[in-house]
């Protein structure tokens, strides 16, 4: 460019250009002072290129170099972290106090008053053994309370449903996203020009898509500049890589292998049942399905940093089966499929110590590889509070699923130890109680997967099969005409004792109770001898204790030692295991005559006014008993004391989802605000920009004028 006159109106030109972007961009600014997401924009001017000349270099002017957003990628990433983080705990603390509306008993109306009412109408029985009145209050505290505590499990599992459609509904969401900021790095790509072409509003457009994405999973970002920008989990794992998206599933039970390099098993793992934890199944000895004794394993519900344990603190090692004999671990039945033994080429079923098994027997969140199928990142919490840093645990994905998994099944895996106790408890002094009313006929409650297995066995199916222990119980017999007690001894004794060995299998303990021998005494003062099959048809019955009086006999219990009564369900007062199926037995609600307030004596004998049944039932208000935990540890305490336990406990988490909510949404909030200094529209500063570069606008419009009018000189000169 020469100088000269043309020269001073370029330099005019340039400059009344420049002014008018930058007062364009002002107005843009301004206009979009409300928009979300949107950066504050301004023109980087330059000057142009001077020329050497005489007296020395002349400038030529300015131009509009480039388009640029205030915006600072530091702040951003720190902010999308600490965003991540943020709606973790809102999704936590959102659902926790839901469940805090459950466990509210400051209206009186909660488990832990019903569960008074209920030990006190046993007292108050206890005191009028044979008062109608007092056992239908009983009848009626009992279906409170057992209803009470489903009614609590139903509403934490629509809880749980209501949060799966609420991580469905996220994980779809995410999909979306993942799958137009690729679409936006593809369009950047192509309009962005370093310095010269800045594709700043499809970057802001970009960058918000992003911070939603941050409020559903956490996240980290590289940003390479212009369309190569990619985003991962805070795991590593990648959702978009510059023009290519990846995708997220929330999909349903399942179960992997990881097993050792020298392993020649090549069946599978199984299971029935479902939990919020995951079961990591590790084998202590090798050997092949099939063999006797047959090869062992053990179980973490925490990734392998401890193991299950039993009662007294020693870890447990399970014995693996195939179908036919599932082996029960915690609330999942555990087996294994053959591989082809029939096919001679095929490698031996055999397991190998170490080989390991990962059952996720829930829904979960899996990243979709590419080429080698969906991997596990659902969040995994570990006991000290800290997560597997392989896996996901941010955003409201993170927080509903944590909530979902740790949370919520804590609570639930408390309330069913709760019930589970309350039940065997009052059954096991219940079965082995009488009432007036003599027995026609029982059949348990409780059924086995297989007559033969052994009762005390894992896999036999029944829930209180770790309850049993080697010991006996008494049948007594009334005899059909007078009612009284068919006596074994004259005058003695009318108890005949049932031996029961916990090893045995239903129909074992069937044989062995038919066999019995009875040497008796007859109405007409006879002896007589005869087996116990004469009087009772003892049978399995669907695969459940069947006992009914023959020939208008009726019987009674007494005196079990065993827990077999109580556990196969005869003559028990509640039905069920967990506290889904809690309820009172049918015939007792049927007929309160059968409430057992009593016990048979040794003469078969049931005193007026007898109340030891019922006071011992009443008196399980203050006794401690074993509670575990989801790892098989166990604690001492009362059931009113464990009850209140889970009802504090709802209340600390729900108060710490809160406070972390909290101080977590303060600092994102402080990091937006450090980015909206920098990258949002302050209208006092843009209409000071505006007076400005319109000053500016005029003044370049002023020098061309000026130039005009040399123009104009230098021609009229020639004239």
């Amino acid at each position: 460019m020469a100088t000269g006159v043309n020269s001073l109106l370029n330099i005019g030109k340039g400059a009344l250009f420049a002014s008018q972007a930058a007062l364009q961009t002002v107005g843009n600014n301004i206009a979009n002072v409300d928009t979300e997401g949107y950066s504050r924009q301004a023109v980087r001017l330059e000057a142009w290129p001077a020329l050497d000349y005489f007296p020395g270099q002349m400038g030529q002017g300015v131009k509009a170099a480039e388009v640029f957003r205030y915006f600072d990628k530091f702040i951003e990433r720190n902010y999308l972290q600490k965003n991540s983080e943020y709606m973790r705990w809102n999704a936590m603390s959102d659902n926790m106090r839901t469940v805090e509306h459950i466990f509210n008993e400051s209206y009186g109306l909660g488990v832990g008053s019903l569960l008074n009412s209920f030990f006190t109408s046993w007292e108050k029985v206890s005191q009028f053994p044979d008062d109608p009145a007092s056992r239908q209050a009983l009848i009626s505290n009992t279906q409170t309370l057992t209803e009470t505590i489903r009614s609590n499990e139903i509403s934490l599992k629509q809880i749980e449903e209501r949060t799966e459609g609420m991580i469905r509904d996220d994980v779809a969401r995410a999909n979306q996203i993942m799958v137009a900021v690729a679409e936006l790095n593809r369009a950047i790509n192509i309009h962005h020009v370093q310095n010269k072409n800045n594709a700043n509003t499809l970057m802001d457009e970009r960058d918000k898509l992003v911070r939603e994405l941050s409020s559903l999973i956490d996240i980290d970002v590289i940003d390479k500049g212009a369309g190569n920008f990619i985003v991962n989990t805070s795991g590593g794992h990648t959702l978009v890589d510059g023009v290519t998206s990846f995708a997220l599933s929330y999909d349903g039970p399942a179960a992997f292998q990881h097993k050792t390099a020298a392993t020649t098993f090549n069946g599978a793992i199984d299971f029935n049942g479902s939990d919020g934890y995951e079961y990591t199944v590790e084998f202590i000895t090798g050997g092949k399905l099939g063999d006797d004794p047959p090869p062992l394993f053990r179980v973490s519900l925490d990734g392998g940093r401890t193991w299950v344990t039993d009662a007294n603190g020693n870890e447990m090692y399970f014995e693996a089966y195939d179908s036919s004999k599932p082996v029960l671990v915690k609330d999942l039945e555990i087996y294994f499929h053959h591989g082809d033994p029939a096919n001679p080429g095929s490698p031996a079923n055999e397991f190998i110590v170490g080989d390991r098994f990962l059952i996720v027997p829930k829904n979960a969140l899996y990243w979709i590889q590419p080429t080698m199928g969906p991997l596990l990142v659902t969040p995994q919490e570990f006991p000290d509070g800290s997560f597997s840093v392989h896996r996901t645990h941010g955003g409201s994905i993170g927080g509903n699923i944590l909530f979902m998994d740790y949370q919520v099944a804590k609570i639930r895996d408390d309330m069913d130890e709760f019930t589970r106790n309350l039940i065997w408890e009052v059954n096991r002094i219940h079965s082995q109680g009488a009432s007036p009313t003599h027995l026609i006929s029982v059949t348990g409650d409780y059924r086995v997967r297989d007559a033969n297995y052994s009762l005390n066995s894992s896999y036999i199916g029944m829930p209180w099969a770790d309850r049993l222990q080697d010991g006996n119980f008494s049948i007594c017999l009334f005899d059909p005409v007078t009612g009284n007690p068919i006596m074994v001894e004259p005058g003695l004794r009318a108890t005949l004792d049932v031996n029961f060995d916990a090893s045995w299998s239903l129909n074992d303990l069937v044989n062995a109770m038919n066999s019995i021998q009875v040497d008796w005494i007859d109405g007409a003062g006879n002896p007589q001898s005869d087996s116990l099959s004469y009087f009772l048809n003892i049978s399995v019955n669907d695969n459940r204790l069947s006992i009914q009086g023959k020939n208008g006999y009726t019987f009674g219990f007494a005196n079990d030692t065993s827990g077999v009564l109580a556990a196969l369900g005869v003559n028990t007062y509640l039905k069920g295991d967990n506290a889904y199926n809690i309820g009172l037995n049918d015939y007792v609600a049927q007929n309160p005559n059968l409430i057992n307030a009593g016990r048979l004596d040794g003469r078969g004998e049931l005193s007026s006014g007898d109340n030891l049944t019922a006071r011992d039932i009443g008196n399980l208000m203050q006794k401690r008993l074993v509670f575990k935990d989801w790892t098989g540890r166990s604690l001492t305490q009362t059931l009113p004391d464990f009850y209140a336990k889970v009802v504090s406990g709802v209340g600390n988490e729900a108060a710490n989802a809160n406070f972390h909510n909290k101080a977590s949404m303060a600092i994102a909030q402080q990091l937006h605000d450090r980015q909206e200094e920098i990258s949002g529209v302050n209208l006092d500063e843009e209409m000071s920009s505006l007076i400005r570069f319109q000053a500016s606008y005029k003044a370049a419009a002023k020098l061309i004028t000026t130039a005009d009018e040399m123009f104009q000189t230098l021609l009229g000169l020639k004239q």
